[in-house]
């Protein structure tokens, strides 16, 4: 897939859990992929993302569900992995099924599965592996199979495992990606930390920080969840299966630049949308703002919306002060250089579409002194996660069944 654009975004669409046809979630997961593939005909969006947990019981009955909505939408790109559900009694065969239909086909990008001999003490078996890479966008996009390795399954728990062969072609991708001067993203269903081997917890952290992988995005929460490290932004997106985080949608992340952003998309909430990509917000922030800009700041910001650019109105302001005008700087962005006083906070950009529905979205962008943290002791885990931004999405209770939800 090449860049006819400067920004890469895309739409992750959380945990599924798929059952019935006739379910609520079910609905939602067709009105979200019909929103997600009129942004990308408008050329707004690259793909859309499933991060696993497709269905509740890994049936083919139940990915049958996902196929069906699919096909309403056959020129949306997805790009899918597995989680644990995926596996939930013990065998992957239906999700390998869905897996050589989805991704095996040209919206999927073209992808096969990959056997492997695993030094497994239960058993021998050569086992399908189904991670895989390619560049969108301008971005090494790397996702990852935490669940074919493992034993995990409904009565026996977690196992997130990655296996040798997975771990060795990562850290080689990684550095192919970094000679080439491209930037990373990774793709896996949960935290690196939630992996049952400990050298590969250790291996997986370690790579994505060593190369500076901007953006690691999951699933498995079930709730929205930021956690930067000052190197990398984890993100986990709320569920569309087994929601108790607020209204169902879909989060929108993208690299512009040396930024990384996120925010997330309810549903229930009329386009137009957006969302700045620069410059970085101080939470979320990887280096200071350009010292280079005294005086002023480059502001970018990615509009979703189903209406044409020329009806795009959009303006900026600073703290309360007045708002100056935005203008396209390709298809999904709009751009200004304004003055930045000093002392100034809060940075807030605002678009219509002739709808009469507007959206809003404020930071707080960083500051010329920031200065990165260090190594956490626990990296690739949740310990750096934000507190409440409503702005973003976040609730910051991190109500899931993992952490302090309900249990499904």
């Amino acid at each position: 897939m090449r860049a006819r654009h400067g920004i890469f975004a895309f739409a992750h669409i959380g945990d599924l859990h798929l059952e019935r046809a006739e379910d609520r979630h079910a609905d939602d997961l067709r009105a979200i992929l019909a929103e997600a593939a009129g942004l990308h005909r408008s050329g707004l969006l690259d793909f859309a993302f499933l991060p696993g947990d497709l269905a509740e019981d890994g049936e083919a009955a139940q990915y049958a569900i996902l196929r069906a909505a699919l096909d309403r939408q056959p020129d949306l790109p997805v790009r899918l992995i597995a989680g644990d559900h995926d596996r939930q009694h013990g065998t992957m065969t239906d999700f390998d099924a869905l897996f050589a239909a989805v991704a095996g086909s040209p919206r999927g990008g073209g992808h096969a599965a990959r056997r492997h001999a695993l030094p497994r003490p239960r058993d021998a078996a050569s086992v399908t592996q189904s991670y895989y890479a390619e560049t969108i966008g301008g971005v090494h996009c790397l996702f990852l199979d935490m669940i074919s390795a493992g034993y995990g399954e409904k009565g026996f728990g977690l196992d997130f495992r990655l296996g040798p062969r997975q771990l060795a072609w990562l850290e080689d991708a990684l550095a192919q990606a970094a000679r080439q001067g491209l930037p990373c993203a990774v793709f896996t269903h949960t935290y690196p930390d939630d992996l049952c081997v400990p050298h590969e917890r250790a291996a997986l952290a370690g790579l994505i920080r060593h190369h500076g992988v901007r953006l690691v995005e999951m699933g498995h929460t079930h709730y929205n969840e930021l956690a930067p490290d000052g190197r990398t932004l984890y993100a986990a997106a709320r569920s569309v299966g087994q929601n108790e985080d607020g209204s169902v949608g879909y989060a929108v992340a993208a690299i512009d630049g040396a930024v990384t952003s996120w925010r997330f998309k309810p549903l229930d909430r009329a386009l137009p949308f957006v969302m700045i990509t620069s410059p970085a917000d101080r939470r979320l922030a990887t280096a200071p703002r350009d010292a280079a800009l005294d005086g002023q700041i480059d502001v970018r910001a990615l509009v979703l919306t189903d209406q044409p650019q020329g009806a795009w109105c959009c303006r900026v302001r600073i703290d309360g002060g007045a708002s100056c005008p935005m203008v396209p700087d390709g298809p999904r962005t709009v751009h200004a250089w304004i003055p930045w006083p000093e002392g100034a906070r809060r940075l807030a950009v605002t678009v219509t579409d002739g709808t009469g529905n507007a959206d809003t979205e404020v930071i707080e962008p960083v500051g010329r002194t920031f200065v990165p943290p260090p190594a956490h002791e626990r990296p690739g885990s949740d310990t750096c996660r934000l507190p409440a931004w409503p702005e973003k999405g976040l609730r910051g209770d991190q109500l899931g069944p993992n952490r302090n939800g309900r249990h499904w």
